[in-house]
């Protein structure tokens, strides 16, 4: 039975054999970077604009991969084509990029790690969201300020994320965390950016304390196209209680709405009317329905009754 396929270290292998060394400073000390994009329709959505980031996270925490960006490029789509073949034509992947200083003491190799991987995404874990909405809640766990970390660069070191996941489960086991800054501002959620709609407008957080995200940017241009003015400031889960609607915006689930913030309910149609417009350009610009392909991962019943209410949706 054919493997998928991993890119370590200059070499191509199976994922089962893929080995990284206990004493690499990304195990350590989460000493790395990483970047993350997908495929839609079995093809990688903005791979240059991903990698453009990827090498100034690199260059940020003073990191050498020893690829340049064109090779960079070519490998990674050497690593989805190897395992494409392995894929169901309604399945897409992830494609995972993770860079560390490489190993300390005792080793002599003081080389950087690279791997380069991809993996079938999860859509049943996020699937209903699309229909149902996104529950937030804000964690006690403060954002990492910018003069501690820089907020734009994809760190390996997630804690400060996954400490906000728990504390947002022990709320609702459902919940995702927003994530605020020191001085109580909306900044984003562990894997995703957010936005709200206010007054007709599409409002977000400040740049400076969010990963500037592709999927984010490229909302920024369907918005544009769509005479929808965009703002970015620091705003408060008050702006969001007073809000006409809200989502999140990630690689893997692209655009999906929120119905609730701290128990607060956003109110109207899940997804609103804005973010429903959103949702049609998107999938309109991919070339695939990303909502219709992640229900169709759920049981028959439930994808089946998810399934109409979004066309009801859509036919609205």
């Amino acid at each position: 039975m054919a493997e998928w396929q991993v890119y370590l270290n200059g070499a191509f292998v199976d994922q089962d054999e893929a080995r990284v060394s206990i004493f690499d400073r990304g195990f350590n000390g989460g000493d790395g970077i990483y970047e993350a994009t997908r495929t839609f329709g079995h093809k990688l959505f903005r791979l240059p604009e991903h990698l453009d980031r990827l090498y100034r996270s690199l260059s940020y925490v003073r990191i050498d991969c020893g690829l340049s960006p064109d090779q960079m490029e070519t490998i990674s789509r050497q690593v989805v084509e190897r395992n494409l073949p392995l894929l169901p034509e309604d399945e897409d992947v992830a494609l995972w990029h993770v860079i560390t200083r490489g190993e300390r003491y005792p080793s002599a190799n003081r080389a950087p790690t690279v791997a380069i991987y991809c993996f079938p995404i999860e859509f049943a874990r996020f699937a209903r969201s699309y229909v149902e909405g996104i529950i937030l809640v804000t964690p006690a766990t403060r954002r990492i300020p910018p003069q501690c970390l820089e907020a734009k660069a994809k760190i390996t070191n997630k804690m400060n994320h996954a400490m906000a996941v728990f504390e947002a489960k022990q709320a609702d086991p459902r919940a995702i965390p927003l994530m605020l800054d020191l001085d109580g501002n909306l900044t984003e959620t562990d894997t995703t950016n957010f936005f709200f709609v206010s007054g007709g407008k599409l409002c977000t957080p400040m740049a400076r304390n969010v990963l500037g995200g592709i999927t984010r940017q490229a909302l920024f241009e369907l918005a544009s196209d769509m005479g929808l003015e965009v703002v970015e400031g620091n705003f408060t889960p008050y702006d969001v209680y007073t809000a006409d609607e809200a989502f999140l915006s990630g690689t893997s689930g692209s655009i999906q709405p929120v119905c609730s913030l701290n128990g607060a309910d956003l109110g109207g149609a899940v997804p609103g009317p804005v973010t429903l417009r959103l949702m049609r350009a998107w999938n309109d610009m991919v070339g695939i329905d990303c909502v219709a392909q992640a229900l169709g991962h759920l049981g028959d019943n439930e994808s089946k009754d998810l399934l109409a209410r979004w066309e009801n949706s859509l036919a609205a």
